[in-house]
């Protein structure tokens, strides 16, 4: 299904949690009593609804698996329905945060990874995963090439006449001579990975005082995108979801908006 390696980690993890502290060893014994009921055992340890509904995607995807190869398979644990997940309130990086941010990054490729987060609202796997041929630029428009973005699928992301200039000039001045093809590298011309990232983000962390993640970095560009009359289609492709339902998890309305004209349009 070209799930990454992370992904399949994941699944993995959690498979293998369930084999060793749930009840059901075989397929038969795999019924919905017993998957509400190690849901309820999760909840009751008071592990977070992500973190339950995480096992139940598992073991869901794992009895439609069995069932499409063609095992025995209760069907009523096929129409288990997912437990509910309480919806949070996204957070995004004010235009005093995102000062404090760049001001914080070092030269070279710890602010450029900054830069592309922020500028293009692309998920960290792909930021590490660009090579220096993916940077498409014809002089009058310039892309980013997502290769394999979640579920394999590929896409082009646009890249502002800001942003192209900080990445030429990246290109141009700050990237170490290697024979690497990734854009992002150390200074010794290894490739910047999801650690080296990982570990930028707590550097910066300790400057500025509050947290730094790379999801909060696509919060906020896709609040931006749509708050300065941006397109909800081609921030859709842009942040490389099928569904509107995806990205207005990623969109929301902060108080500043919901609070802006309502004295004006307020019937009291």
């Amino acid at each position: 299904m070209g799930r990454s390696s992370r992904t399949i980690e994941w699944y993995r993890q959690k498979m293998g949690w369930y084999l060793r502290t749930g009840q059901a060893q075989t397929l038969s014994e795999l019924t919905p009593f017993e998957l509400k009921r190690y849901l309820g055992e999760l909840r009751d340890r008071g592990l977070a609804d992500n973190t339950i509904h995480g096992f139940f995607e598992v073991l869901k995807a794992f009895a439609n698996w069995a069932a499409r190869e063609g095992y025995p398979v209760d069907p009523a644990v096929l129409r288990v329905r997912g437990p509910q997940v309480a919806q949070k309130e996204v957070e995004t990086y004010s235009a005093d945060q995102i000062a404090a941010i760049l001001g914080a990054a070092a030269p070279g490729w710890p602010e450029m990874a900054v830069q592309i987060l922020l500028g293009t609202g692309m998920r960290l796997s792909e930021l590490c995963a660009l090579s220096l041929e993916d940077f498409e630029d014809d002089g009058e428009q310039a892309f980013l090439k997502i290769k394999r973005g979640k579920g394999a699928k590929f896409r082009r992301v646009p890249v502002s006449s800001r942003l192209r200039r900080e990445l030429v000039r990246y290109v141009n001045r700050h990237r170490s001579d290697s024979p690497s093809s990734q854009l992002l590298l150390l200074g010794d011309g290894r490739p910047v990975g999801f650690v080296s990232v990982t570990e930028l983000f707590r550097r910066i962390r300790a400057k500025v005082g509050f947290g730094v993640r790379a999801h909060r970095f696509r919060h906020t560009f896709a609040t931006e995108y749509l708050r300065s009359g941006g397109e909800i289609e081609r921030l859709r492709r842009i942040l490389g979801h099928t569904s509107y339902v995806m990205v207005m998890r990623y969109v929301h309305l902060d108080k500043g908006d919901l609070g802006r004209d309502f004295d004006e349009h307020s019937p009291f």
